[in-house]
């Protein structure tokens, strides 16, 4: 073999090597937001691993087992929008990035959207959505004992109920409840590929179940006289559909502060992509918290529903 075909041989291979590596690099820098923390299998049912996050003055806001990064940003079950701007170990501190009223909030959204009037027909004819968790292990503690359980945990339950509701009211509810463990950082990466396939459907939305980490009392609130879990919606910031995101997160707690006051925890925005940039509504949501019960769990997932149908039936 000639040198000078050796030479491009030897070329070919090392820009191809160089590729790989920049690809992999890249990949590492943009991949998906780092999993929560998982408690030690001896810890006590009254801990859990959680980041305590306070305003400027000391009063606390939010407890999250979400993973907590400078620049994330919060906005409040009152609309207070916060951003992350220090974070120590278990704690971190937001300041006050602007504050919405309900009916500001919701100006926010395109003018088709702004006040579903009463008498707005609600039809779920031809609706449909996906539903998958990225997290199956996931458990609540006063139900199983434990907030982990392999392959299905409670999560799992929480899904079907959320299906049931909505299947029962005339939206099609493609529930998937592939494996991703383990509980690791990749656990985004492998719950990719299910919400590629289930997004095969073009539902009206895609959701990624999960269930937080915080002490009961944060997750806990009272609808028509009965104990509810509360629901916190998720987002990846750093994702190209993050704006489309919003808008619908937005709208989806403007409703629930309509129809169960309480019921919503607030919109968490933090780094990461959650694979929401796949889909203009994707959102993952928290479900109460590992201290709680499955029983009151499924009551939010109810709830859910019912904010689900009245978004998607008035589009």
């Amino acid at each position: 073999m000639h040198s000078s075909a050796k030479r491009y041989i030897w070329l070919f291979f090392s820009f191809f090597l160089i590729v790989m590596i920049v690809s992999y690099i890249a990949h590492q820098l943009t991949a998906p937001q780092p999993t929560k923390p998982l408690p030690s299998a001896d810890i006590n049912i009254n801990e859990s691993k959680y980041v305590t996050i306070r305003d400027t003055n000391g009063n606390t806001i939010l407890e999250t087992g979400v993973p907590v990064a400078v620049d994330d940003e919060y906005i409040s079950a009152e609309n207070q929008h916060y951003v992350i701007v220090n974070v120590e170990g278990n704690t971190a501190i937001a300041g006050i990035k602007s504050h919405t009223s309900n009916k500001e909030n919701i100006s926010y959204m395109p003018s088709a959207m702004l006040l579903f009037p009463d008498n707005v027909r609600i039809s779920t004819s031809n609706i449909s959505v996906a539903l998958y968790h990225t997290h199956n292990d996931e458990c609540y503690r006063l139900t199983s004992g434990k907030s982990t359980r392999t392959p299905d945990g409670d999560v799992i339950k929480v899904g079907t109920a959320l299906a049931k509701e909505l299947n029962d009211h005339g939206i099609v509810a493609m529930h998937q409840n592939n494996n991703h463990g383990p509980h690791d950082i990749n656990a985004y990466s492998r719950s990719r590929r299910t919400a590629v396939q289930l997004l095969k459907a073009t539902p009206d939305a895609i959701f990624d179940i999960h269930r937080d980490s915080a002490p009961a009392e944060s997750y806990l609130t009272q609808i028509n006289g009965i104990e509810t879990a509360r629901v916190m919606i998720v987002l990846g910031r750093s994702n190209p559909a993050m704006n489309a995101n919003l808008e619908f997160a937005r709208r989806i707690k403007a409703e629930a502060d309509t129809l169960y006051p309480g019921l919503m925890r607030g919109i968490y925005m933090g780094r990461g992509d959650y694979n929401q940039d796949l889909y203009a509504r994707s959102l993952l949501f928290e479900i109460g918290t590992e201290q709680i019960s499955l029983n009151v769990a499924d009551k939010a997932a109810s709830c859910l529903a019912d904010v689900i149908i009245s978004v998607l039936g008035k589009q």
